[in-house]
């Protein structure tokens, strides 16, 4: 059963694949046909195509079966195969190509004649959608609404209403399916992670000195003094400025900064990182003879750090 149906399947496609080419190709032959001016052989074949065939070559087969009824002095056939074909599409326009003035001319009074009746019903048929609550009332008011600004009717009388009532009846309709339609999800809430709690620096390793000269005073003045001395630190343990924030002797004072700036340390560290730092350090001096006439192993050191 499967296999059978399958070939039918199959037979059918091809069937229609096969119709569709040979209904565009008649169609080719009919057009042939009738610009060598065989207008009864082309009709003849024109008249003859498959229900089938496209939209748009449906179009065409109505076109040139008006031509060739012209060309035949058929009038009124031709009349009723331009009303098929303002019908199918009310916006059809004859080809400027194909068709001459006079042609052209008696198309546009066929379609102004029935163009009325179209848009009726048109309108009755997009109210009845309405009626119904079927969403595509509001593509059929549309439709009612563009053929009323068509030039062949914007002007008659008994159509004065109809705008009003599409526009109106249009709103409705695009109302009620706005009513009708789900409403929109609701968003999920922000998932808002806890803060983490700030994590304590730990401890500051102090710096240690590497290379720390300090100058031998040249102080006339016999005494001892305590003197402070503040050193910035940076991250390579370099010294990069120093001031006396506890002077010793103005004359001593400068030597000491210019030392400083000499100064080399292992720079001080937090959490395994070397940080620049500003470190005090405390200077001793004494210059009292005792410690320059009985040599360094009988008295304090003329200067030091403390």
């Amino acid at each position: 059963m499967r296999r059978t149906l399958a070939l039918v399947l199959a037979v059918a496609t091809w069937g229609a694949l096969t119709s569709r080419v040979t209904a565009s190709e008649e169609l080719d032959r009919a057009k042939d046909l009738y610009r060598a001016a065989s207008y009864d052989e082309a009709l003849s074949l024109l008249e003859g195509l498959p229900a089938a065939t496209g939209t748009t070559e449906v179009a065409q087969a109505r076109e040139y079966r008006v031509l060739c009824l012209v060309a035949l002095d058929r009038r009124d056939d031709a009349r009723r195969v331009m009303g098929d074909l303002i019908a199918a599409d009310p916006t059809y326009a004859m080809s400027e190509t194909e068709a001459s003035p006079r042609v052209r001319t008696m198309f546009t009074e066929v379609r102004r004649g029935l163009l009325p009746s179209i848009v009726q019903h048109a309108y009755a048929e997009a109210k009845l959608m309405f009626d119904r609550r079927d969403p595509q009332a509001v593509a059929a008011f549309d439709r009612v609404l563009t053929l009323l600004r068509d030039p062949d009717v914007a002007g008659n009388a008994s159509l004065g209403d109809l705008a009003t009532l599409s526009a109106g009846f249009r709103d409705l309709s695009q109302a009620l399916v706005a009513a009708a339609a789900p409403p929109p999800p609701t968003p999920a809430p922000p998932v808002v992670s806890a803060p983490r709690p700030p994590v304590a620096p730990g401890p500051i390793i102090a710096p240690v000195a590497i290379s720390q000269v300090v100058p031998t005073p040249q102080i006339r003045e016999e005494r001892e003094w305590d003197g402070e001395i503040e050193v910035t630190i940076d991250a390579d343990g370099k010294v990069t400025a120093a001031r006396m924030t506890k002077p010793i002797h103005p004359v001593y004072d400068q030597q000491l900064i210019r030392a400083a700036a000499s100064w080399t340390f292992r720079p001080a560290q937090r959490d395994g990182a070397a940080i620049g730092i500003v470190k005090t350090i405390t200077i001793h001096v004494d210059t009292r003879p005792e410690c320059s006439l009985r040599g360094p192993q009988n008295c304090r050191d003329a200067a030091k750090v403390r």
